[in-house]
């Protein structure tokens, strides 16, 4: 019996967290006629975001997308037009939930856990996303870096969502498929769970998860065991 009064409160990464990016990766490997452009892309843009933090800029994760893309692109020796590039990444409004997604967060609010979302992408988009997925009943606050301008893993971002919500750090679990994300996590003194969606691995020189689990649904029966 866990002797806690109250159950922590639950921050979900979205994209490939809770998000099928399957669609936006088969539609950038298809623009540049590459299988790997898609992970050239994505870690392009999360380097650069980390160029915005380092440097004291910011520029919404949707620009920082179009300008990976463009240098993407150029890394592949293929030119890419506009509207191409809006197309393309246009994709990421209408990404569908994993089949476990919907089942396992609507498990854990009936179990009594607040639900939240922290994301690098917009409040604009990440709307369109929870609507689209069917998510946006879910939960309690869809909270986006856009409103405190530090991308994950910045510490800041973290502090801020846990201002946000209301609870000190050591009572809120990150859970996310991303190692990067739970370390910063990690670092701002968050409980964490990993999901370990196909392709994704937790960073070997962090502190390993508090949680793991395969899927939000596994995740949702090992925090209910943990809390009844």
């Amino acid at each position: 019996m866990n002797l806690k009064n109250t159950k922590p409160v639950l921050l979900f990464d979205v994209n490939e967290t809770l998000l099928d990016m399957t669609p936006l990766k088969n539609a950038i490997n298809t623009l540049l006629e590459e299988p790997l452009a898609f992970k050239i892309w994505f870690g392009m843009v999360l380097h650069h975001s980390l160029v915005d933090n380092c440097t004291n800029q910011y520029h919404d994760f949707s620009t920082i997308a179009a300008a990976m893309l463009k240098m993407t692109a150029t890394s592949l020796n293929k030119t890419i037009t506009e509207d191409e590039t809006k197309k393309t990444l246009s994709v990421i409004r209408n990404l569908k939930a994993y089949p476990d997604v919907l089942k396992g967060l609507q498990l854990l609010k009936e179990n009594g856990f607040r639900l939240a979302t922290l994301t690098n992408s917009p409040e604009n988009p990440l709307k369109e996303q929870l609507i689209n997925s069917n998510l946006t009943d879910v939960f309690e606050l869809a909270l986006s870096i856009d409103t405190i301008k530090k991308y994950k893993p910045d510490p800041q971002t973290y502090e801020w969502a846990a201002t946000k919500l209301g609870q000190e750090p050591q009572n809120i679990i990150m859970i996310a498929a991303h190692g990067w994300d739970l370390a910063g996590a990690i670092n701002a003194g968050l409980q964490t769970g990993f999901v370990a969606r196909e392709g994704q691995s937790l960073y070997s020189l962090s502190d390993n998860p508090t949680f793991q689990a395969k899927d939000i649904y596994e995740m949702a029966l090992v925090l209910i065991e943990e809390y009844k």
